[in-house]
């Protein structure tokens, strides 16, 4: 099957079945989340059009819950990420260090999911702003354009929780505004 093929075949299954899988997806999670596994889900039927059967509809379920399990799994991941560094944050309560880590962790957890990825990627994992586009599965630039509007979220979110000024958590407000 050629490109022109997939295409026109994805074309047909997604006229036809899109508003189906949605309305499944609707039923077991929020509406931008089920979009974006929509999504996920005809991008993975391109890929693999030859593979799949005729009628699609049954396969095209199984994908999208395959690809939301995927997603909540990953969820509890980042969820479980900030339980250990909120641990990690009550060994040395008396200090400036002690602040800017609970203050992190709580803040950090406000976030959405996509947010807390691009922020851990290089600030948790040590990854170069290349390596973690690359792990994003997009260019450095789109990369630097998240990370950027992550920070600043971030940052909205520490003001937000009272850390402002002199205290370590504000100075790290203001850093991340640039």
């Amino acid at each position: 099957m050629d490109d022109a093929e997939r295409r026109a075949e994805l074309d047909r299954w997604f006229r036809a079945y899109a508003h189906r899988v949605l309305a499944y997806l609707l039923h077991r999670t929020d509406p931008p989340t089920a979009q974006d596994v929509l999504q996920e889900v005809f991008v993975i039927a391109f890929k693999k059009a030859a593979e799949v059967p005729e009628p699609p509809l049954g396969w095209l379920f199984g994908t999208a819950r395959r690809v939301l399990a995927n997603r909540h799994r990953g969820l509890r991941r980042h969820d479980a990420l900030i339980a250990r560094l909120l641990e990690d944050v009550g060994s040395d309560a008396d200090s400036d260090e002690y602040e800017l880590k609970a203050a992190f962790a709580h803040c950090l957890a406000t976030l959405s999911p996509g947010d807390r990825e691009v922020l851990t990627l290089t600030g948790w994992y040590g990854l170069t702003p290349t390596q973690a586009a690359e792990a994003l599965d997009c260019s450095a630039a789109t990369y630097a354009v998240r990370l950027h509007r992550a920070r600043t979220r971030l940052a909205a979110s520490l003001e937000a929780a009272g850390y402002r000024g002199d205290s370590a958590a504000g100075q790290f407000a203001e850093a991340l505004r640039g």
